[in-house]
C-alpha cells in the first residue's frame, strides 16, 4: 500500500496550480477545465489496477510460504490471527491560497476521493491440513470355517461305593503278623537265630491264630533245646481253635520224644475231633494205638487215613503192621503190597515190607 500512495503523491505533485493556470491564455483555460475530469478518471482506473495487482501479488507470495512450510503436514497449523489492517497515510490536500475562490478544483476532488479509498483487506489465509497417508485397502479376505459343534457325552457320576478310597490304609493285625513271620524266616536263613526267633514271637502277639509262625518258633525251640518253652507254646496252640489240629500233632511228637508216648496217645484222643478229617491225625492216633497194644483200634484209624489219602504208603504199610498185630495175615500181606507199589515209601519202612513179604 506504501507504494500506491507514493504513486498518488507524485500525480498530485505533477498537478499544475492555480497560479499557473492564471498564466493561461483565456481561450486556453476553459479547455483545460473540460480536461481535468477525464484526467480524474483515468488516474482512478489506473489506480484501481495498481492495487488489483498488488492484490494478486500478495495473495500468490503468501500461497508460496505456506507451500513451502515442511511441518504443516506434521502438525496442525496454528489459527492465523488477522493482522491489523495497514491504514494509509492519508494524502493530505492542501490548503487552497487565500486567493482561491470558494469553489473546489477538480483535482482537489480527485485527491479527496483517493485519500479515503479503503485498504485492501487481506483475504483468508488458507489453512494447511495435513492429509493421512492412504492405507491401501486389503482385500477382504475369507472368512475361515466354522467347526462344527460336537457336544461331548456327559459323564455319569461316579457312585459312592465306586470311588477310590485315597486315604492312607494302615496294616491290619494279619498283615502286621504275616511281615514279622517273613523277617523271622530270613534271619533264621541267615543263622541268627536270636532275631529269628524275636520276629516269630512278634508275630504271634499280633496274631495269635498264625499257624506258620507258632509251628516255626516251636521247632525252633525244640533244635536249641528248650523243650518246656516249645511244649507250652503249642499247648496254648491247642486252645484256638485255627491252629488246634497243628499245635496237637507237634505237642503229641514232642511228647514222643520225650517219652511220653501214653501222654501223646491220651492228647490225640482228647482232640480226636480236630482230626477226623486229617489223614496224618488218623496215621499217628494209629501208629500209638498200636505201640499200646491196641491193634483193633489202630486198624480203624489206619483204615481211616488210607481212605483220605489212598496214594500214601505209609498209611498202608502201617495198616499192614496193624493187621499183622491182630492175627489177619492175609489182609495184612495184600496192605503190604499196596504199599510196596507207591512211591515215596520211606527206606527204612520199604525194607521192613520187603521182609514181610518174602
Amino acid at each position: 500500500m506504501s507504494l500506491v500512495n507514493k504513486m498518488l503523491r507524485d500525480l498530485d505533485a505533477r498537478r499544475a496550480g492555480d497560479s499557473e493556470r492564471a498564466a493561461f491564455p483565456s481561450a486556453v483555460t476553459p479547455l483545460a477545465a473540460h480536461q481535468e475530469p477525464r484526467r480524474g478518471v483515468s488516474r482512478l482506473w489506473l489506480g484501481t489496477v495498481v492495487v488489483a495487482a498488488a492484490l494478486g501479488v500478495a495473495a500468490w507470495y503468501g500461497a508460496q510460504q505456506i507451500a513451502a512450510t515442511p511441518s504443516a503436514a506434521l502438525t496442525p497449523p496454528a489459527t492465523a490471527v488477522p493482522a491489523a489492517p495497514v491504514e494509509a497515510p492519508s494524502v493530505a490536500a492542501a490548503d487552497p491560497p487565500a486567493h482561491a475562490t470558494g469553489t473546489a478544483l477538480p483535482s482537489l476532488r480527485l485527491a479527496d476521493a483517493l485519500s479515503v479509498v479503503p485498504a485492501p483487506v487481506p483475504g483468508p489465509q488458507r489453512k494447511a491440513v495435513a492429509q493421512a497417508p492412504k492405507v491401501p485397502e486389503r482385500s477382504a479376505e475369507p472368512a475361515p470355517p466354522r467347526l462344527p459343534v460336537v457336544a461331548l457325552p456327559r459323564v455319569p457320576a461316579v457312585p459312592a461305593e465306586g470311588r477310590i478310597d485315597k486315604q492312607t490304609r494302615l496294616p491290619s493285625a494279619a498283615d502286621r503278623a504275616e511281615s514279622e513271620y517273613r523277617r523271622g524266616v530270613s534271619a533264621q536263613r541267615q543263622g541268627r537265630i536270636d532275631e529269628a526267633a524275636g520276629s516269630y514271637l512278634a508275630a504271634l502277639e499280633d496274631q495269635p491264630e498264625h499257624a506258620a509262625a507258632r509251628q516255626a518258633l516251636a521247632a525252633l525251640l525244640i533244635e536249641t533245646k528248650r523243650f518246656d518253652e516249645a511244649e507250652e507254646l503249642l499247648r496254648k496252640g491247642t486252645e484256638l481253635a485255627p491252629v488246634r489240629l497243628a499245635s496237637t500233632l507237634a505237642l503229641a511228637r514232642l511228647k514222643v520224644e520225650r517219652n511220653g508216648a501214653p501222654a501223646a496217645l491220651e492228647l490225640l484222643l482228647k482232640n480226636s475231633t480236630a482230626g477226623e478229617s486229617s489223614p496224618e491225625y488218623q496215621g499217628f492216633a494209629g501208629a500209638l494205638l498200636n505201640r499200646a497194644g491196641r491193634a483193633s483200634e489202630a486198624v480203624e484209624r489206619y483204615q481211616a487215613a488210607t481212605r483220605l489219602a489212598p496214594n500214601e504208603g505209609r498209611w498202608w504199610a502201617g495198616l499192614g503192621i496193624a493187621l499183622d498185630a491182630a492175627g489177619k495175615s492175609a489182609d495184612a500181606r495184600e496192605a503190604y503190597q499196596k504199599a510196596r507199589s507207591l512211591p515215596g515209601l520211606p527206606a527204612d519202612l520199604a525194607h521192613y515190607v520187603e521182609q514181610r513179604l518174602r
